[in-house]
């Protein structure tokens, strides 16, 4: 019997992605038999456990991987290059996409991972697990994973058509309407509120009270209340914001911020003092939902500058964050760059900066595996096809500023941490009191204070509309990389304001002395972005299988 829950959890992803159940090896696993999987005699319900697994791995998968990696999303923003000239992620800033070309395609995918709960509701009963309470919280996984699936939906394509309970045959003859926006997002919130007291309340040793939002180290990874919580202020977040909300009614932004505040309410998640070692740790208390995968060394490999050559790895490099993101870092006081008084200096430009910019960018002279990074003219981390912008991507590495190589790291990525609930907080409320109150400007405090700003405290002379381009900033990069720019950019409707725009990169030269010189003369690519592309069109495929399904408009 496995007696460590981590383990066990990690084995059911295992089993999935390796086949090694009885009778499941010439199958998918949706396509078992329902016999093995909802076994009537398993009163431990091992299969029906490794189905539940399976769904999870349909998660939104932000940077353990590459060419399924949300993490490639960025670079369809101001805010990162791809390494290669030409790519797919890159044609979505380059213009380059329609609907029979999208390079973010995960139609099916999501539709696939719904069916699959469905199944799993529809059936699950049939098993006898004896442990107590195990099939309602069950249940109340499978139903989060499955909100989850439409928010992957409707943020890409706005309002989608809503399957219900219903379990749809591979040769069904579908006629589905799509539902409205608001459909969908009233969907996804009534499923938050009817499961999040169905999933893991945690109860702490003292008081033996329920502690919403924990769980035990064994089963770290699987749906929490605030989870569920969480995706609901996401949810709400985004149907008051302008691309969704276009008569602004406020009553859509107090939501929003209720939503956000009942998390902030429970007292159970803080931000972590070590920035860096959040993304490197399984668990945390500023975590609050993570896609689980195994330690390794993957994300060294693709990110890392070119020239390191530890012990039989090549780094790839392939995530250059561009001059644009870079100059969104204020300094270390808190003023932007451009700022009277900052003290920013074009040819020392990372000196004094806000110190999440270190640990986001690679820059030249970082120092990694015992030298300083050489991004510069003639440098080896340069070369002759290296970054195109002049940086690599740090953010999500492990500390390896010394040694020779590489040990494997905790690279689970995170959907749902503190930091982005307050700042959920604080756009929010901004809205509600056209203009930011006390809670507003504590909840930024917060995140500048654990950044390292000193002071860290927001001037609190700001209006709304300098409080709101604040709190714009602090989620660019903060959030950096994390799969959030591209559909702020989106919901806030400012994508058009980037048409024709440059993304940037920096020159740098090294001098006699070793000193550097640098130029800010770098354009990398015109960024193309016209008002269509706030939705993503519906691929073609899909609407040439379903003729009720309206393409969205300037697609067509």
């Amino acid at each position: 019997m496995i007696k460590n829950k981590a383990t066990y959890f990690i084995l059911l992803l295992i089993i999935v992605f390796t086949g090694c159940v009885k009778t499941s090896e010439k199958y998918p696993l949706e396509r078992w038999d329902e016999e093995v999987v909802f076994d009537p005699t398993d009163s431990a319900g091992i299969n029906a456990r490794a189905f539940l697994a399976n769904i999870y791995s349909g998660l939104p998968n932000h940077y353990a991987g590459v060419n399924n990696s949300t993490i490639l999303s960025e670079i369809g923003t101001d805010d990162a290059a791809y390494r290669f000239l030409n790519s797919a992620p890159e044609n979505m800033i380059n213009g380059r996409w329609s609907a029979w070309n999208l390079p973010d395609n995960v139609w099916n995918a999501n539709y696939a991972g719904i069916r699959k709960v469905n199944l799993f509701l529809n059936k699950i009963d049939i098993v006898p697990i004896k442990e107590k309470g195990l099939i309602s919280r069950m249940k109340g996984e499978a139903r989060f994973l499955r909100a989850m699936f439409y928010f992957e939906l409707v943020k890409r394509w706005g309002g989608v058509p809503l399957i219900g309970d219903r379990v749809l045959e591979m040769n069904e003859d579908l006629k589905l309407s799509r539902n409205s926006y608001e459909d969908c997002v009233n969907y996804i919130v009534s499923e938050c509120d009817a499961i999040k007291n169905m999933v893991f309340l945690e109860k702490t040793p003292v008081t033996g009270e329920p502690l919403p939002g924990g769980m035990p180290d064994g089963e770290w990874g699987r749906v929490s209340r605030t989870a569920v919580m969480a995706l609901k202020s996401r949810t709400l977040l985004y149907a008051a914001s302008p691309l969704n909300n276009p008569a602004n009614d406020i009553n859509k932004w107090r939501a929003a911020a209720t939503a956000a505040k009942d998390i902030i309410d429970i007292n159970y998640h803080t931000l972590l003092t070590d920035f860096t070692g959040l993304f490197i740790t399984r668990r945390t208390t500023e975590t609050i939902f993570s896609f689980q995968t195994a330690t390794s060394i993957t994300m060294e490999n693709n990110y890392s500058p070119i020239g390191y050559s530890p012990a039989n790895v090549v780094n790839r490099g392939i995530i250059n964050p561009s001059q644009n993101l870079v100059d969104a870092f204020p300094m270390k006081n808190g003023k932007a760059i451009t700022e009277a008084g900052s003290g920013y200096d074009a040819q020392n430009p990372y000196n004094n900066r806000d110190p999440r910019l270190d640990a986001t960018v690679f820059r030249n002279n970082t120092a990694w595996l015992g030298r300083p990074a050489a991004i510069y003219e003639g440098g080896v981390d340069l070369g002759k096809d290296g970054s195109r912008t002049g940086y690599y991507l740090k953010k999500f590495l492990g500390k390896f500023s010394t040694g020779t190589t590489y040990a494997a790291q905790h690279h689970s990525p995170i959907i749902f941490r503190y930091a982005e609930i307050l700042l959920n907080y604080a756009e929010a409320l901004n809205e509600v009191n056209n203009g930011p109150t006390a809670e507003a400007f504590n909840a930024v405090d917060l995140i500048r204070q654990r950044a390292g700003l000193v002071p860290y405290q927001v001037d609190r002379s700001l209006g709304y509309a300098a409080f709101k381009k604040l709190v714009q900033n602090e989620r660019r990069i903060e959030l950096a990389f994390e799969g959030h720019r591209i559909w702020d950019i989106r919901r806030w409707n400012i994508g058009t304001a980037l048409n024709g725009q440059p993304l940037k990169g920096i020159r740098i030269v090294k001098n006699a002395d070793n000193s550097f010189s640098y130029f800010y003369d770098v354009t990398v690519l015109n960024m193309v972005y016209t008002e269509k592309m706030n939705r993503y069109p519906i691929p073609i495929a899909e609407i040439e299988k379903n003729k009720n399904l309206a393409q969205n408009p300037g697609w067509e």
